[in-house]
């Protein structure tokens, strides 16, 4: 220990470790560019880059407190629907219910509940063994990681939902099947009783020629059964619209240039959209396409003024709405450009855009970066989830009716994975004795 060193060797030691370090950041980067020469040990460098996270995942998984689903506390005056101690008084008025999906302390895995709003009380909850799920579905998430997203209430009381692939669990959460087919982002129901979902060719339909995420449009049976599957890139590309794909291909961080997150099934006929059609959000394109699977045609598109958005609805019979995140990414991260979201009104008939919300959402900073939802209710309302702060809205243009957080301590919330408010008719073609 008390061995002398020589200076040559000590600088010679430091001068090889800047040299390493230099050689290693620079790999780390060439590989996060977009470039791919180097390999296997481009490969190598990114596992080792990665070493930290995981250390740090695994700790936090020992501490019992690892779940990327607690969040850091930014209403510290609400706790569940009630405000500063008290039941709003917006919620007692409201026959509406949640379904929402979030994560459960003590359970340490995410479950589903269904909640009357107008009395808090939940009528049911469902937890399904979730490591049973992901080793079936062969995902490299955790269970406390693993979110059951926007799941979907099903004619028999049970649930379907996303985590890595489509599933169906009955009203005692045992799993009923898993869909041979890759789910991310949303799932809604068409008028036939299937189910249309964000998913992804694997292989890619451009394998060879690119090298991105091929984000696809799929159709599923009642049963699992897959029954149509396309790629997004390629319906862009045969109608006419390959340059909305410029410009998404050249950094490895931008090879998601698509980024479908809403496949949305009309359930009627108008003057301007058939049963069937679809409206498909492509948030890193910040466009929204009116897509007729029947005939292969996209028979409107719109890019903007919405940025990075998600969430397209279907309103009235000439009427759509957005859920803008105007978000735009940049080398400091997503920067949001207005200070809060937006939810816009988009009418067929008149060519014209609105943002009836603007008011209330810039006073109550629905400020969610990503992700994030919007629907217009039928009394002219929004309901909004507010997903990166784990918070939801029931909105007028100038105030809030409610807001609802899932508490998980004094400090942190639970994040909420793609909830649905739902009207009592359509709880109780489910349930009928609530």
């Amino acid at each position: 220990m008390n061995r002398k060193i020589s200076v040559y060797y000590l600088f010679l030691t430091v001068f090889l470790g800047v040299c390493i370090t230099v050689l290693f950041g620079w790999s780390v980067r060439h590989v996060f560019l977009g470039n791919y020469r180097l390999g296997t040990y481009g490969e190598a460098v990114i596992s080792i880059a990665a070493f930290p996270q995981l250390a740090k995942d695994v700790v936090l998984d020992i501490s019992g407190f690892g779940s990327d689903q607690v969040i850091q506390d930014h209403f510290a005056s609400l706790d569940g629907l009630n405000k500063s101690g008290k039941l709003q008084a917006g919620t007692r008025e409201d026959k509406g219910y949640l379904l929402f999906s979030s994560y459960d302390t003590i359970k340490k895995q995410s479950t589903v509940k269904l909640l009357r709003i107008r009395d808090q009380h939940i009528l049911k909850e469902w937890t399904p063994d979730i490591d049973a799920i992901l080793e079936r579905v062969k995902s490299k998430s955790r269970k406390s990681n693993a979110r059951m997203l926007h799941p979907l209430l099903v004619e028999n009381g049970g649930l379907v939902f996303g985590m890595d692939s489509l599933i169906k669990i009955g009203p005692a959460s045992s799993v009923e099947w898993i869909a041979d087919c890759m789910s991310h982002h949303s799932l809604e129901k068409d008028a036939e009783g299937n189910i249309w979902v964000c998913s992804r060719m694997k292989p890619s339909s451009y394998e060879g020629v690119l090298s991105h995420l091929d984000d696809a449009i799929a159709k599923v049976s009642p049963s699992g059964k897959v029954l149509f599957k396309k790629s997004v890139t390629k319906i862009l590309y045969e109608n006419g619209y390959r340059g909305l794909l410029a410009g998404g291909f050249r950094r490895r961080y931008e090879e998601d240039p698509i980024h479908l997150n809403e496949v949305q099934p009309a359930l009627s006929d108008t003057k301007y959209w058939k049963k069937g059609d679809l409206m498909l959000s492509m948030r890193h394109r910040s466009t929204i396409a009116l897509y007729r699977p029947s005939t292969d045609k996209i028979i409107w598109l719109k890019t903007g003024p919405w940025m990075n958005q998600h969430d397209v609805e279907f309103v009235s019979d000439h009427e759509i709405s957005v859920f803008g995140n105007n978000v735009i990414s940049d080398r400091k991260g997503e920067v949001l450009m207005d200070g809060h979201n937006q939810v816009y009104l988009y009418d067929f008939a008149k060519n014209t855009l609105s943002t009836p919300f603007n008011q209330a959402m810039s006073f109550f900073a629905v400020r969610t970066k990503t992700e994030g939802r919007s629907k217009i209710l039928s009394n002219g309302e929004v309901f909004i989830e507010e997903s990166n702060n784990g918070r939801l809205l029931r909105l007028t243009p100038q105030s809030a009716k409610w807001e609802f957080v899932q508490r998980v301590d004094k400090n942190h919330l639970s994040l909420l994975s793609w909830c649905r408010y739902m009207t009592e008719e359509e709880v109780r073609r489910i349930f009928p004795n609530i």
